[in-house]
Protein backbone atom coordinates (compact mmCIF):
# COMPACT_ATOMS: atom_id res chain seq x y z
CA UNK A 1 0.00 0.00 0.00
CA UNK A 2 1.44 3.50 -0.92
CA UNK A 3 -0.14 5.89 1.90
CA UNK A 4 0.20 9.68 1.95
CA UNK A 5 4.25 10.46 1.99
CA UNK A 6 4.49 13.53 3.57
CA UNK A 7 6.18 12.88 6.60
CA UNK A 8 8.01 9.20 6.26
CA UNK A 9 9.56 10.17 2.63
CA UNK A 10 10.44 13.36 3.84
CA UNK A 11 12.52 12.25 6.54
CA UNK A 12 14.12 9.02 5.21
CA UNK A 13 16.39 10.41 2.71
CA UNK A 14 17.53 12.76 5.59
CA UNK A 15 18.12 9.75 8.13
CA UNK A 16 20.37 7.77 5.68
CA UNK A 17 -13.16 12.97 -6.69
CA UNK A 18 -13.13 10.25 -5.99
CA UNK A 19 -14.40 8.41 -9.12
CA UNK A 20 -15.80 5.13 -7.24
CA UNK A 21 -18.75 3.27 -8.34
CA UNK A 22 -20.50 -0.11 -9.75
CA UNK A 23 -19.85 -3.37 -7.53
CA UNK A 24 -16.25 -3.92 -6.73
CA UNK A 25 -15.93 -6.81 -8.02
CA UNK A 26 -15.52 -6.59 -11.98
CA UNK A 27 -17.42 -9.68 -12.24
CA UNK A 28 -20.89 -8.17 -13.10
CA UNK A 29 -19.85 -5.06 -14.23
CA UNK A 30 -22.39 -3.86 -17.19
CA UNK A 31 -20.29 -2.21 -19.86
CA UNK A 32 -19.13 -4.62 -22.63
CA UNK A 33 -16.22 -7.00 -22.45
CA UNK A 34 -12.79 -5.24 -23.47
CA UNK A 35 -13.64 -1.87 -22.60
CA UNK A 36 -12.82 0.23 -19.48
CA UNK A 37 -16.75 -0.65 -18.39
CA UNK A 38 -16.70 -3.90 -18.59
CA UNK A 39 -15.56 -6.77 -16.45
CA UNK A 40 -11.93 -7.87 -16.18
CA UNK A 41 -10.54 -9.58 -19.54
CA UNK A 42 -7.50 -11.57 -17.48
CA UNK A 43 -4.86 -11.97 -19.23
CA UNK A 44 -1.99 -14.37 -19.45
CA UNK A 45 1.52 -13.54 -19.69
CA UNK A 46 4.12 -15.41 -22.15
CA UNK A 47 7.51 -14.78 -21.22
CA UNK A 48 11.38 -15.75 -21.57
CA UNK A 49 13.99 -15.73 -18.82
CA UNK A 50 17.13 -13.63 -20.33
CA UNK A 51 19.32 -13.57 -17.50
CA UNK A 52 19.79 -12.65 -13.65
CA UNK A 53 22.90 -10.86 -11.86
CA UNK A 54 23.55 -10.79 -8.40
CA UNK A 55 26.03 -12.70 -6.52
CA UNK A 56 27.11 -13.59 -2.37
CA UNK A 57 30.80 -14.07 -3.89
CA UNK A 58 32.82 -10.56 -2.67
CA UNK A 59 35.12 -10.70 -6.26
CA UNK A 60 32.20 -10.51 -8.63
CA UNK A 61 31.27 -6.93 -10.25
CA UNK A 62 27.18 -8.29 -9.67
CA UNK A 63 28.00 -8.12 -6.00
CA UNK A 64 25.38 -5.60 -5.03
CA UNK A 65 25.09 -3.60 -1.74
CA UNK A 66 21.61 -1.73 -1.88
CA UNK A 67 20.10 -2.09 -5.62
CA UNK A 68 18.08 0.98 -5.12
CA UNK A 69 17.29 1.56 -9.21
CA UNK A 70 17.29 -0.07 -12.26
CA UNK A 71 16.60 0.97 -16.03
CA UNK A 72 16.92 0.35 -19.61
CA UNK A 73 18.23 1.98 -22.63
CA UNK A 74 17.39 2.64 -26.42
CA UNK A 75 19.75 -0.53 -26.76
CA UNK A 76 18.80 -2.89 -24.34
CA UNK A 77 21.31 -2.10 -21.45
CA UNK A 78 20.42 -2.68 -18.04
CA UNK A 79 21.43 0.18 -15.83
CA UNK A 80 21.57 -0.85 -12.04
CA UNK A 81 22.10 1.86 -9.37
CA UNK A 82 23.55 0.53 -6.43
CA UNK A 83 22.99 3.20 -3.81
CA UNK A 84 26.04 1.33 -1.44
CA UNK A 85 28.42 1.30 -3.67
CA UNK A 86 27.67 4.68 -5.13
CA UNK A 87 27.62 3.42 -8.78
CA UNK A 88 25.61 2.41 -11.80
CA UNK A 89 26.51 -1.07 -13.40
CA UNK A 90 26.05 -1.04 -17.29
CA UNK A 91 24.84 -4.90 -18.13
CA UNK A 92 24.42 -5.41 -21.93
CA UNK A 93 21.68 -7.76 -23.51
CA UNK A 94 23.90 -10.68 -22.59
CA UNK A 95 23.73 -10.36 -18.57
CA UNK A 96 27.48 -9.04 -19.15
CA UNK A 97 29.24 -5.95 -17.71
CA UNK A 98 29.63 -2.99 -20.23
CA UNK A 99 31.04 -0.52 -17.82
CA UNK A 100 30.85 1.08 -14.19
CA UNK A 101 29.66 4.87 -14.04
CA UNK A 102 30.53 7.08 -11.10
CA UNK A 103 31.61 5.76 -7.63
CA UNK A 104 32.62 7.36 -3.98
CA UNK A 105 34.10 10.13 -4.66
CA UNK A 106 33.95 14.10 -4.89
CA UNK A 107 34.95 14.92 -8.82
CA UNK A 108 33.65 15.16 -11.60
CA UNK A 109 31.48 12.58 -12.37
CA UNK A 110 32.09 10.91 -8.95
CA UNK A 111 28.99 10.10 -6.83
CA UNK A 112 28.03 11.46 -3.26
CA UNK A 113 24.75 10.62 -1.29
CA UNK A 114 22.61 10.15 -4.55
CA UNK A 115 19.68 9.96 -3.87
CA UNK A 116 18.41 8.98 -7.34
CA UNK A 117 19.82 8.31 -11.13
CA UNK A 118 17.57 9.47 -13.66
CA UNK A 119 18.68 6.82 -16.98
CA UNK A 120 17.22 8.46 -20.00
CA UNK A 121 16.40 6.30 -23.48
CA UNK A 122 19.71 7.39 -24.96
CA UNK A 123 21.59 6.26 -22.01
CA UNK A 124 22.46 9.23 -20.50
CA UNK A 125 22.28 9.93 -16.58
CA UNK A 126 20.96 12.89 -14.57
CA UNK A 127 22.13 12.02 -10.73
CA UNK A 128 20.80 13.91 -7.97
CA UNK A 129 22.29 14.46 -4.54
CA UNK A 130 21.27 16.66 -2.04
CA UNK A 131 22.76 19.55 -3.22
CA UNK A 132 23.90 19.08 -6.58
CA UNK A 133 22.82 17.62 -9.67
CA UNK A 134 25.21 16.03 -12.32
CA UNK A 135 24.86 15.12 -16.06
CA UNK A 136 26.67 12.36 -17.52
CA UNK A 137 26.46 11.45 -20.91
CA UNK A 138 25.93 7.82 -22.18
CA UNK A 139 29.34 6.79 -21.95
CA UNK A 140 29.50 7.92 -18.30
CA UNK A 141 31.96 10.78 -19.09
CA UNK A 142 30.53 14.01 -16.87
CA UNK A 143 29.23 16.70 -19.00
CA UNK A 144 28.12 19.11 -16.10
CA UNK A 145 26.99 20.15 -12.51
CA UNK A 146 24.41 22.28 -11.11
CA UNK A 147 24.47 23.71 -7.86
CA UNK A 148 21.14 23.35 -6.03
CA UNK A 149 20.02 25.12 -2.63
CA UNK A 150 20.60 22.08 0.18
CA UNK A 151 17.45 20.02 0.75
CA UNK A 152 15.24 17.23 -0.87
CA UNK A 153 14.38 16.68 -4.29
CA UNK A 154 12.30 12.98 -4.70
CA UNK A 155 12.65 12.84 -8.52
CA UNK A 156 11.90 9.66 -10.57
CA UNK A 157 11.44 11.19 -13.76
CA UNK A 158 12.42 14.33 -15.65
CA UNK A 159 10.86 15.76 -18.98
CA UNK A 160 11.74 15.83 -22.72
CA UNK A 161 13.60 19.09 -21.89
CA UNK A 162 15.70 17.85 -18.88
CA UNK A 163 13.56 19.54 -16.18
CA UNK A 164 13.21 17.16 -13.20
CA UNK A 165 9.60 16.54 -11.96
CA UNK A 166 9.50 16.07 -8.32
CA UNK A 167 6.71 14.65 -6.10
CA UNK A 168 8.64 16.03 -2.66
CA UNK A 169 10.71 19.40 -2.96
CA UNK A 170 12.13 21.06 0.67
CA UNK A 171 14.67 23.26 1.22
CA UNK A 172 16.64 21.90 4.48
CA UNK A 173 16.79 25.88 5.48
CA UNK A 174 12.83 26.08 5.74
CA UNK A 175 13.15 22.83 8.05
CA UNK A 176 15.58 24.35 9.96
CA UNK A 177 13.94 27.81 10.28
CA UNK A 178 11.05 26.65 11.57
CA UNK A 179 11.33 22.99 12.75
CA UNK A 180 9.08 21.80 11.28
CA UNK A 181 8.07 20.77 6.96
CA UNK A 182 5.85 22.61 4.91
CA UNK A 183 2.20 21.47 4.37
CA UNK A 184 1.12 23.13 1.26
CA UNK A 185 -2.69 22.71 0.13
CA UNK A 186 -3.14 19.50 -1.92
CA UNK A 187 0.11 17.91 -2.92
CA UNK A 188 2.11 20.04 -5.61
CA UNK A 189 4.16 17.86 -8.06
CA UNK A 190 6.89 20.65 -8.90
CA UNK A 191 9.20 21.20 -12.14
CA UNK A 192 12.48 21.75 -11.09
CA UNK A 193 14.58 23.33 -14.02
CA UNK A 194 18.94 22.88 -14.48
CA UNK A 195 19.11 26.17 -15.27
CA UNK A 196 19.25 27.74 -12.11
CA UNK A 197 15.70 29.27 -12.42
CA UNK A 198 13.13 28.67 -9.34
CA UNK A 199 11.00 25.41 -9.29
CA UNK A 200 7.55 25.93 -10.52
CA UNK A 201 4.06 24.08 -9.39
CA UNK A 202 3.50 22.04 -12.13
CA UNK A 203 -0.11 20.26 -10.85
CA UNK A 204 -1.44 19.81 -7.34
CA UNK A 205 -2.60 16.45 -6.54
CA UNK A 206 -5.96 16.13 -5.03
CA UNK A 207 -5.70 14.95 -1.20
CA UNK A 208 -8.11 14.43 1.53
CA UNK A 209 -9.29 16.92 3.87
CA UNK A 210 -7.12 17.04 7.30
CA UNK A 211 -7.52 14.79 9.96
CA UNK A 212 -7.07 16.29 13.40
CA UNK A 213 -7.13 13.31 14.80
CA UNK A 214 -4.23 12.04 12.89
CA UNK A 215 -2.48 15.48 13.09
CA UNK A 216 1.78 15.71 12.98
CA UNK A 217 3.84 15.44 16.44
CA UNK A 218 6.12 17.87 15.02
CA UNK A 219 5.44 20.37 17.41
CA UNK A 220 6.49 18.32 20.26
CA UNK A 221 9.45 17.82 18.99
CA UNK A 222 12.94 18.73 20.71
CA UNK A 223 16.43 19.87 19.62
CA UNK A 224 18.03 16.88 17.18
CA UNK A 225 15.01 14.90 17.12
CA UNK A 226 11.94 14.63 14.80
CA UNK A 227 8.66 13.44 15.89
CA UNK A 228 6.30 11.68 13.46
CA UNK A 229 2.96 10.92 14.63
CA UNK A 230 1.40 7.86 13.00
CA UNK A 231 -0.92 9.71 10.90
CA UNK A 232 -3.90 8.26 8.54
CA UNK A 233 -3.67 4.97 6.72
CA UNK A 234 -5.63 4.53 3.57
CA UNK A 235 -5.12 8.41 2.03
CA UNK A 236 -4.74 8.05 -1.30
CA UNK A 237 -1.49 7.55 -2.90
CA UNK A 238 0.31 9.93 -5.40
CA UNK A 239 1.23 7.58 -8.38
CA UNK A 240 2.66 9.21 -11.39
CA UNK A 241 4.78 7.89 -14.06
CA UNK A 242 6.01 9.98 -17.51
CA UNK A 243 4.70 8.87 -21.51
CA UNK A 244 7.23 9.56 -23.83
CA UNK A 245 5.85 12.76 -25.24
CA UNK A 246 6.26 14.44 -21.30
CA UNK A 247 2.50 13.69 -20.46
CA UNK A 248 2.08 12.39 -16.87
CA UNK A 249 -0.36 9.48 -16.24
CA UNK A 250 -1.20 10.41 -12.40
CA UNK A 251 -3.27 8.55 -9.44
CA UNK A 252 -4.50 10.89 -6.54
CA UNK A 253 -8.14 9.54 -6.10
CA UNK A 254 -9.43 7.35 -3.71
CA UNK A 255 -11.68 5.55 -6.78
CA UNK A 256 -10.11 4.00 -9.81
CA UNK A 257 -9.08 7.37 -11.99
CA UNK A 258 -5.94 7.84 -13.93
CA UNK A 259 -5.47 11.70 -15.20
CA UNK A 260 -3.00 12.29 -17.91
CA UNK A 261 -1.47 15.90 -17.39
CA UNK A 262 -0.45 17.63 -20.12
CA UNK A 263 2.99 19.71 -20.43
CA UNK A 264 0.91 22.89 -19.06
CA UNK A 265 0.11 21.30 -15.95
CA UNK A 266 -3.45 20.68 -17.34
CA UNK A 267 -6.05 17.43 -17.16
CA UNK A 268 -5.77 16.67 -21.25
CA UNK A 269 -7.62 13.73 -20.22
CA UNK A 270 -9.17 10.98 -17.56
CA UNK A 271 -9.49 6.64 -17.76
CA UNK A 272 -11.82 5.98 -15.33
CA UNK A 273 -13.24 2.21 -14.54
CA UNK A 274 -16.07 1.13 -12.49
CA UNK A 275 -14.80 -0.20 -9.25
CA UNK A 276 -15.63 0.69 -6.13
CA UNK A 277 -12.46 1.30 -3.07
CA UNK A 278 -13.01 -1.17 0.14
CA UNK A 279 -14.76 -0.54 2.85
CA UNK A 280 -12.30 -0.73 5.96
CA UNK A 281 -12.85 -3.77 7.88
CA UNK A 282 -10.97 -4.46 11.69
CA UNK A 283 -9.13 -7.05 9.15
CA UNK A 284 -8.01 -4.66 7.11
CA UNK A 285 -7.12 -2.24 9.67
CA UNK A 286 -5.08 -5.09 11.77
CA UNK A 287 -3.13 -6.04 8.61
CA UNK A 288 -2.46 -2.04 8.04
CA UNK A 289 -1.24 -1.70 12.03
CA UNK A 290 1.21 -4.77 11.15
CA UNK A 291 2.63 -3.12 8.07
CA UNK A 292 3.01 -0.29 10.25
CA UNK A 293 4.78 -2.00 13.13
CA UNK A 294 7.21 -3.64 10.31
CA UNK A 295 8.11 0.18 8.74
CA UNK A 296 8.77 1.67 12.48
CA UNK A 297 11.35 -1.60 13.01
CA UNK A 298 12.97 -0.49 9.70
CA UNK A 299 12.97 3.13 10.33
CA UNK A 300 14.64 2.33 13.75
CA UNK A 301 17.30 0.28 12.15
CA UNK A 302 18.91 3.66 10.86
CA UNK A 303 21.38 5.46 12.19
CA UNK A 304 22.37 8.88 12.08
CA UNK A 305 24.01 11.54 13.41
CA UNK A 306 22.17 14.56 12.98
CA UNK A 307 18.67 13.72 13.41
CA UNK A 308 17.09 11.15 16.13
CA UNK A 309 13.75 9.83 14.49
CA UNK A 310 10.30 8.43 17.23
CA UNK A 311 7.17 7.58 15.83
CA UNK A 312 3.98 6.49 17.50
CA UNK A 313 3.36 2.97 17.74
CA UNK A 314 0.38 1.46 15.61
CA UNK A 315 -2.32 1.98 18.04
CA UNK A 316 -2.36 5.78 17.54
CA UNK A 317 -3.14 5.00 13.39
CA UNK A 318 -6.06 6.77 12.23
CA UNK A 319 -8.23 5.05 9.22
CA UNK A 320 -9.52 6.58 6.39
CA UNK A 321 -13.02 5.24 5.83
CA UNK A 322 -12.07 3.00 2.12
CA UNK A 323 -9.23 1.83 0.76
CA UNK A 324 -8.37 3.39 -2.84
CA UNK A 325 -8.93 0.98 -5.63
CA UNK A 326 -5.31 2.15 -7.19
CA UNK A 327 -2.12 0.72 -5.57
CA UNK A 328 0.29 2.00 -8.13
CA UNK A 329 1.29 3.23 -11.59
CA UNK A 330 3.47 2.39 -14.39
CA UNK A 331 4.15 3.33 -17.82
CA UNK A 332 5.83 0.77 -20.03
CA UNK A 333 8.04 0.97 -22.83
CA UNK A 334 5.47 1.21 -25.62
CA UNK A 335 3.49 3.72 -23.17
CA UNK A 336 0.87 1.74 -21.96
CA UNK A 337 -0.01 2.38 -18.53
CA UNK A 338 0.00 -0.51 -15.94
CA UNK A 339 -2.38 0.34 -13.61
CA UNK A 340 -1.88 -1.92 -9.89
CA UNK A 341 -5.64 -2.16 -8.06
CA UNK A 342 -5.39 -2.73 -4.17
CA UNK A 343 -5.30 -6.10 -2.78
CA UNK A 344 -8.13 -7.30 -0.58
CA UNK A 345 -6.20 -6.23 3.07
CA UNK A 346 -5.51 -3.00 1.81
CA UNK A 347 -1.99 -3.66 0.32
CA UNK A 348 -1.09 -3.09 -3.27
CA UNK A 349 -1.09 -6.90 -4.44
CA UNK A 350 -3.85 -6.29 -6.38
CA UNK A 351 -4.83 -7.82 -9.72
CA UNK A 352 -2.99 -5.26 -12.58
CA UNK A 353 -5.05 -3.86 -15.38
CA UNK A 354 -3.13 -2.38 -18.52
CA UNK A 355 -4.55 0.36 -20.21
CA UNK A 356 -3.58 2.66 -23.18
CA UNK A 357 -2.98 6.67 -22.80
CA UNK A 358 -6.48 6.69 -25.52
CA UNK A 359 -8.72 5.17 -23.04
CA UNK A 360 -8.50 1.53 -24.73
CA UNK A 361 -8.35 -1.30 -21.82
CA UNK A 362 -6.00 -4.03 -23.00
CA UNK A 363 -6.81 -6.89 -20.06
CA UNK A 364 -5.76 -7.43 -16.20
CA UNK A 365 -3.01 -9.02 -14.86
CA UNK A 366 -4.01 -11.78 -11.94
CA UNK A 367 -2.74 -10.77 -8.45
CA UNK A 368 -1.04 -14.07 -8.18
CA UNK A 369 0.48 -13.66 -11.93
CA UNK A 370 3.05 -11.27 -13.47
CA UNK A 371 3.72 -8.02 -11.35
CA UNK A 372 4.59 -4.57 -12.76
CA UNK A 373 8.16 -4.56 -13.01
CA UNK A 374 11.00 -2.12 -11.77
CA UNK A 375 11.64 -1.48 -15.06
CA UNK A 376 10.68 -1.56 -18.51
CA UNK A 377 12.62 -2.04 -21.75
CA UNK A 378 12.71 -2.21 -25.39
CA UNK A 379 11.58 -5.24 -27.52
CA UNK A 380 9.28 -6.59 -24.11
CA UNK A 381 12.62 -6.51 -21.57
CA UNK A 382 11.57 -6.20 -18.21
CA UNK A 383 13.57 -6.02 -14.82
CA UNK A 384 12.95 -6.92 -11.37
CA UNK A 385 15.21 -5.95 -7.88
CA UNK A 386 14.46 -9.50 -5.91
CA UNK A 387 15.94 -11.13 -3.00
CA UNK A 388 17.27 -15.05 -3.50
CA UNK A 389 17.03 -17.29 -0.28
CA UNK A 390 20.10 -16.10 0.80
CA UNK A 391 18.54 -12.44 0.92
CA UNK A 392 21.35 -11.95 -1.51
CA UNK A 393 20.31 -8.72 -3.92
CA UNK A 394 19.36 -9.73 -7.51
CA UNK A 395 17.86 -8.35 -10.63
CA UNK A 396 16.02 -10.56 -12.87
CA UNK A 397 15.62 -9.76 -16.79
CA UNK A 398 13.13 -11.52 -19.01
CA UNK A 399 11.00 -10.90 -22.11
CA UNK A 400 7.24 -10.29 -22.63
CA UNK A 401 6.66 -12.11 -25.71
CA UNK A 402 2.66 -11.53 -25.42
CA UNK A 403 0.08 -11.12 -23.79
CA UNK A 404 -3.48 -13.44 -24.45
CA UNK A 405 -6.43 -12.57 -23.11
CA UNK A 406 -7.61 -15.86 -21.44
CA UNK A 407 -10.89 -17.80 -22.67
Amino acid sequence: MKTNPKPLLAVAPLVLLAASCGDASQDGAPGTRGTLDGPDVMLNAVTDEVFTVGSVAGDDWDTFGNVRSVAFDNGGNLHIFDSQSEHILVVGPDGSLVRTVGGRGEGPGEFGNVSSAIVARDGSYTVLSSSRVDLLAPDGNFVRSVTLEQGLILASVALPDGRLVASQFVRIADFMASGEFPDPEGRPIHVIPLDGSEPTVHYTAWDLPEDPAAEDAGDDSEPGTIRLSAGRAFEPGLHFDMLTDGRLALADSIGYRVKLIGLDGGVAGVIERPIAPLAVSETIMEAERERYREETRQLESVRNRTFQIEREGAEALVFADEVPVIGDLKVDWEDRIWVTRSGPDGDDDGPTDIVTPDARYIGTLAADGLRTPDAFGPDGLVAYIELDELEVPTVRVIRLVSLNPEG
